[in-house]
């Protein structure tokens, strides 16, 4: 069969892909979010960097990067997970996602009736862990945000010098005809992960960005994640960020130590290694076999992932900002994101930002009104001072920084915004200007709401940790659960729930 050179893939193989990868859609208002999986461990040019648009860069550092302080490792070769029990889930489901057997988890955890799972339900699952992965820093952590040195670096103008095949691919998705290029920049916007390493592991697998017709395989699986139906640039794309954000914000938040390959075998993170270079190791696992994973992990060598990323943009080290996020940040001043007078209902605690494998960053809210994906006449109002980013396909986000990129400094999402009286690119609203009606657009949703969360210099940021959300004085607090917990001020509290109960979810603005 011979492909062409343009693909139609919309929301629906999305989704498949997310569903069959055992995760949900970026986004979703059910109550239903992603399995709670908390873990312990017992002719290509190199591009010249360029100046990053920041008032202050750390020294760069070229060579090899000191190795961060070895966390303390669980003994033994025994991985164990705690999982939450979701709706649909099966005994077989969970076995199969999760490496191991129906029966093991029956007598691991005492069930009588395999049959008889609860939601809410926690489940222990135990793993041999089959090794560890390279004790070896392969990129700093901004080079896989979508952060500060992301800014100055055009992935369109390097895509279209390589002038290979992607330079000349198109793509219908959710029914809007793109080029490989502004698929490369959306997937890097959406999930705040840098545009070089995407390119890297586009051509690592697939060839794409130098070779003019890459083979039949590359063609239907460009990043490596073979599964029937699951084919072409954008869904490819989607799964590569979700692997890079869960490696990433699973070592920042200590939730995650291990990495799991594609034929099913644990490994153990490598020891003082950094997160960037963890969420690396996550998607190169699963990509790799236990029997090839150590040729593609290294550093260097013929088969290795960094000779591919080197030949594109040199010593990744060159473009090392430092930390992203500052020991003694502190949020600034955000307003509840509707009308004085108001009265909006909490009906999400802290959960995923932008899809599973990123932090529980954000909080859902509606008004009265709401009435099924019926697009609301209330307004959603802006939290901060600032420059509008970007405004399409539900999405509006707003850089509270001075240099008007949502990649420098602090940044808002607002998620689910309607295309009617919808805020343009480029407007400066003050604390309290329109921003745009609740709907269920962008992303997949039972009910119009808003969906809100927070990035620094590209980091999706903890609803509840150092930097706690805080709408004026309202502080969230996680749950056990995904879309649990609390929002509280003072000695008032206010707990999500899909209803609409003033003493139980109402805020008043």
């Amino acid at each position: 069969m011979k492909h062409g050179i343009s693909l139609v893939c919309g929301v629906a193989c999305a989704t498949l892909l997310l569903a069959c990868a055992g995760d949900p859609p970026p986004e979703t208002t059910t109550r239903d979010p992603t399995p709670a999986i908390r873990a312990t461990i017992q002719s290509n040019t190199t591009q010249s960097p360029v100046p990053i648009p920041t008032a202050t860069r750390h020294p760069i550092p070229i060579g090899t990067p000191t190795l961060d302080p070895p966390r303390p490792v669980q003994s033994g070769s025994v991985l164990t997970f705690t999982y939450t029990v979701q709706r649909g889930d099966t005994l077989i489901g969970i076995a199969y996602a999760t490496g191991t057997t129906p029966e093991a988890l029956q007598r691991l955890n005492g069930l009588r009736n395999p049959n008889a799972l609860q939601v809410g339900q926690q489940l222990l699952i135990r793993r041999q862990i089959e090794g560890r992965a390279p004790s070896i820093k392969l990129i700093p952590d901004s080079e896989l945000v979508n952060g500060p040195t992301a800014a100055a670096f055009d992935a369109a103008t390097f895509i279209a010098q390589q002038g290979g095949y992607l330079s000349r691919y198109t793509e219908v998705v959710a029914g809007e005809l793109l080029t490989g290029a502004q698929i490369v920049e959306r997937v890097a916007e959406q999930f705040s992960v840098h545009p070089r390493i995407l390119l890297a592991a586009l051509e690592y697998v697939g060839g794409w960005v130098t070779q003019a017709q890459p083979s039949e395989d590359q063609l239907r699986y460009p990043l490596g994640y073979k599964r029937t139906n699951l084919e072409g640039l954008n869904v490819q794309l989607n799964w590569a960020a979700l692997r890079l954000n869960e490696g990433y914000y699973g070592w920042r938040l200590n939730t995650r130590g291990y990495v799991r390959l594609d034929d099913g075998a644990y490994l153990a993170i490598g020891l003082g290694v950094n997160a960037g270079t963890a969420g690396l190791q996550n998607y190169l696992a699963a990509i790799s076999t236990l029997s090839d994973w150590p040729t593609i992990a290294e550093s260097d060598g013929e088969r290795a992932f960094m000779r591919t990323y080197r030949r594109f943009f040199g010593n990744p080290w060159q473009y090392d900002f430092g930390p992203l996020i500052p020991a003694d940040l502190r949020q600034p001043p955000l307003a509840l994101p509707w009308r004085k007078g108001e009265m909006w209902y909490f009906t999400g605690g802290p959960h995923s930002a932008w899809g599973p494998g990123t932090p529980w960053g954000a909080l859902d809210f509606t008004s009265a009104n709401v009435a099924g994906c019926t697009e609301l006449q209330d307004w959603v109002t802006a939290a901060a001072d600032g420059i509008i980013t970007r405004s399409a396909r539900g999405e509006v986000v707003q850089s509270l920084d001075p240099s008007g990129d949502e990649r420098i400094g602090w940044s808002v999402l607002y998620l689910h915004i309607g295309s009617r009286d919808r805020v343009p690119v480029g407007a400066r609203v003050k604390v309290g200007d329109p921003i745009g009606h609740p709907s269920c657009e962008g992303g997949l949703a039972q009910a119009a709401h808003l969906h809100l969360a927070r990035k620094y210099n590209g980091e999706w940021i903890n609803a509840q940790g150092a930097t706690p959300f805080n709408l004026e004085g309202w502080t969230a607090v996680e749950g056990p659960r995904e879309y649990d917990g609390a929002l509280v001020r003072g000695d008032r509290r206010r707990e999500p729930c899909q209803c609409k109960r003033p003493d139980l979810n109402g805020i008043v603005r």
